[in-house]
């Protein structure tokens, strides 16, 4: 068998007061972020959910977007949205993967109060998600 060896990548974890928790590789012009369950950050969780809701691409009562599955209407919905493409600070997203996303009904999610929604309707809330970067 042939061992090949990769190049380095140094990772950084940085915490600062005003932002928690902070990752960082080295020289590498590109990287990819695994998240994990959307879930596990309430406010990215929260986010998906009200896009969703004002979306006129999403169908709340079927619980799916009209022409695409739900996994690409998350992915592009995220790499379009200010509030999410903003943390990546100097880097590019190039590249946002969700898979096996979950739903729950309108009204146990976190949206303002007075969403026009018709009862019954389900929005994402949580997928697993991967961020492609490029410096």
């Amino acid at each position: 068998m042939d061992v090949y060896q990769a190049p380095e990548c140094q990772v950084v974890l940085e915490a600062r007061a005003e932002q928690p928790l902070r990752l960082r590789a080295g020289e590498a012009r590109e990287v990819r972020l695994h998240f994990g369950r959307i879930a596990e950050y309430p406010w990215l969780s929260s986010l998906v959910a009200r896009q969703a809701s004002s979306s006129r691409v999403w169908d709340p009562v079927g619980g799916r977007p009209r022409g695409e599955s739900a996994e690409s209407y998350l992915a592009n919905t995220l790499r379009s949205v200010p509030e999410f493409t903003a943390l990546f600070d100097r880097w590019s997203v190039v590249s946002v993967s969700a898979e096996k996303v979950l739903l729950k009904p309108a009204a146990e999610l976190p949206l303002a109060a007075g969403a026009p929604l018709p009862p019954g309707s389900r929005l994402p809330y949580d997928a697993l998600l991967i961020v492609g970067l490029q410096r």
